[in-house]
């Protein structure tokens, strides 16, 4: 029974404007400090199943960025999509794949677009998801436990523990409302769901074939298209299925969950406000990169390129400087940044 390891890089980040774009998505960018986010989390994959075990699914028109990180990559190791459709076809689309050469084979889903600190601690848990999932009767999620009451997060609950250091899932909660996600945070079964899977391609099959059977037949086509290298078959394929994460369409209703609680120090870094608090660490202080002074100020970020940026007398402000644009903001108003790229793109769109 191989492992195989998926790593979902699609989407973009409107958040992160203007280093996050829709040509450039966020698992492209050194946002933790060091190398990129896809980069960090192969590496983190690599280190489970091993570096030539590691799959990528994207859309199409991020190939080359995948072969500017990864030059050489075999073609049998890229699941391209050519157009959006959430996670759960991508996810089917690779588990097809990988069951071709293992039918029992375990895959390992992880998101491209998170951070995490400790990386010991990230390796056992997901180590022992892997080992847990190898029995094909239940899927495996790692479980964060919640530093903050977040309404930002989905969550789940823990019940009973079904083998030392996993717990089953009695239910997931999609985005709480703030009184519940303060509850949460206090009560020691709940956890942040961070989208971090294991599993059987059996189980997973069995599932989708019970619970969404027009995602799976949809994907068992593309997949013959691909194979018989019919590009305008796959492509129609491809988009003649509807759009759903693998939450909605399995884990939520799917016969057995289980979760490795794990406190990596994980985070999605889904705004410039959570990649400020993940680089800074404990100290409280600014982050400043590039060609970045402040002066007079704390609770910054400011990411300079090769201008040099002066910030003066000002706390609690992100500046972040790059060809595609210059965003000043006060920190704390990233849903208006989000509000104002897609009224943007959609005005673009026109």
């Amino acid at each position: 029974m191989t492992v195989r390891a998926l790593i979902l890089a699609g989407g973009s980040g409107t958040r992160l404007w203007p280093l996050s774009t829709d040509d450039r998505p966020k698992p492209f960018l050194p946002l933790s400090g060091k190398a990129s986010l896809l980069r960090e989390t192969y590496d983190r994959a690599a280190r489970v199943c091993g570096k030539d075990h590691v799959l990528f699914s994207a859309r199409a028109s991020h190939a080359p960025h995948l072969e500017r990180e990864f030059p050489g990559l075999p073609e049998d190791r890229l699941v391209l999509e050519p157009d959006r459709r959430n996670t759960a076809p991508a996810i089917a689309l690779a588990a097809l794949a990988v069951s071709e050469e293992d039918p029992d084979a375990v895959l390992v889903v992880l998101p491209s677009d998170q951070a995490v600190r400790d990386s010991d601690e990230f390796h056992r848990a997901l180590s022992l998801a892997v080992e847990s999932a190898r029995t094909g009767d239940a899927f495996l999620t790692l479980g964060i436990p919640p530093s903050r009451p977040e309404t930002g997060f989905g969550y789940l609950e823990a019940g009973r523990e079904t083998s030392p250091g996993v717990r089953e899932v009695v239910r997931f909660v999609e985005k709480p409302p703030l009184a519940e996600a303060e509850r949460y945070a206090a009560s020691g079964n709940h956890y942040w769901n961070a989208g971090i899977f294991a599993f059987s391609v059996r189980l997973l099959f069995s599932e989708m074939a019970r619970l969404c059977p027009d995602v799976l037949a949809s994907m068992r086509a593309a997949r013959v298209a691909r194979r018989a290298g019919d590009a305008a078959g796959f492509d129609a394929a491809f988009r003649a299925c509807r759009s759903i994460s693998i939450d909605y369409a399995v884990m939520e209703r799917a016969g057995a969950v289980r979760t490795v609680p794990s406190a990596c120090g994980w985070s999605d870094l889904g705004s410039w406000e959570a990649v400020l608090e993940f680089r800074r660490g404990s100290d409280g202080g600014s982050v400043l990169s590039g060609r970045a002074l402040e002066e007079g100020g704390s609770g910054n970020l400011v990411l300079a390129g090769d201008r040099p940026v002066r910030l003066l007398g000002l706390s609690d402000v992100v500046v972040v400087d790059s060809p595609d644009g210059l965003l000043v903001m006060k920190r704390g108003a990233s849903d208006l940044l989000r509000a104002s790229v897609e009224k943007s793109l959609a005005e673009a769109r026109k």
